[in-house]
Parts: structure tokens; sequence; C-alpha cells
């Protein structure tokens, strides 16, 4: 190959067994509703992280910052710092009975992204757990809000050891990753299948 992941299966082997990702385990398994947030390419892992969370892991609904429409207006009229926050606002108060029972997962290449740092505090504010998955240390997070950075040089390597740790997480918390061949075998008698 000629792109630099950084041994990745090592870093991601390393991070997996630090006490962050024992308190990231831990608090994954109490919440019910997770929300994602990221910016640029994390913002698409955060997308797919969502997906994979909610249909393999039965007793959560995570939700992901999805809506073009929503991104450009509140950002238009709040600021692209105010967001993620305005996005949690509007989502978590329809949708949290239990703050305690919630997760404000944020991610970033630098760990700085400081819309996602500015909903990290704000969800912290509200009582919710918060977590913070970076490539590298952030100098602007502050107290209260945990952090896992995975020490990375490139962009690329932190958005696939996210999506490397998604999987993990899901068999961490006692779900599993069906492969193609069990989920062939699975639909092949689903009457949603059948024409």
């Amino acid at each position: 190959m000629n792109i630099n992941f950084e041994n990745i299966e090592k870093k991601c082997s390393d991070v997996t067994a630090t006490k962050e990702y024992t308190k990231l385990v831990n608090k994954l398994k109490k919440s019910k509703k997770i929300f994602l947030i990221g910016n640029g390419g994390l913002h698409f892992v955060a997308n797919h992280m969502a997906t994979d969370l909610t249909r393999l892991v039965h007793d959560k609904v995570v939700y992901s910052f999805e809506s073009v429409g929503f991104i450009t207006s509140n950002a238009n009229d709040h600021g692209f710092k105010n967001m993620f926050v305005r996005w949690l606002e509007t989502t978590s108060n329809a949708s949290i009975e239990n703050p305690d029972e919630c997760l404000v997962i944020g991610l970033s290449c630098s760990g700085n992204s400081s819309n996602v740092i500015k909903a990290l505090h704000w969800a912290k504010e509200q009582n919710i757990e918060t977590f913070l998955l970076s490539g590298q240390n952030s100098q602007v997070l502050g107290d209260g809000v945990d952090e896992l950075s995975f020490g990375c040089e490139y962009f690329h390597t932190v958005e696939v050891m996210c999506m490397m740790l998604l999987y993990d997480l899901i068999h961490m918390v006692g779900s599993h990753c069906p492969s193609i061949t069990e989920e062939k075998k699975r639909m092949a008698d689903s009457s949603l299948r059948k024409v």
C-alpha cells in the first residue's frame, strides 16, 4: 500500500487496553440514547456508527446529525460554533426523559473542534454523559469530559480507527457483528425479501 495507516491494528489494540476505553465501554453499556457528532469525514463516520450501533445493539438508539438543511440553517442562524449545541437542544429536548441514560460522543481528529467541544460541555451542563474520541490530545477540552486520544498523525487513520473501535464496542456491550454468510442465511427466509 502507498498510504500510511500508522500501524493501525496495533494502535487500536493499544487503545482498547486503556482505562479511558474501559470508561467509554461502561458509559455505552449504561446509555440508552447516544448522540454522535463530528465534522468532515468524521461526520460520515458518526452516521455510519449510528446506523450500525442502532441496528446491532438492540437496547440502544443512536442519533447522528444527518439533515443538511438543519446543519446549514442553524450554522447560518446561530453560527458554526453552535451548530451541534442547537441540534442537541432540539433532538434531546424531544427525546430525553432521563439524561443519566444518555451519552454524547464527540469525534475530532485534532481534538480541538470548537463546535464539538462546545456541544460536549453543553451536554455536561445538562447532566448528560460525554466522551471525546480524538486523533490527538485536545488542547482546549478542559475538565469534565473524558477523552480517548489515539496519538495519530493522519486524518484517515483517525477515521478508520473510529470505525474499527465502533465494531469492537458493539462486541464489548454484548452484541455481535454478523458475517455476510450469517446474514444471507438469516435473510433467506425473510418475507421482506420475497417478491
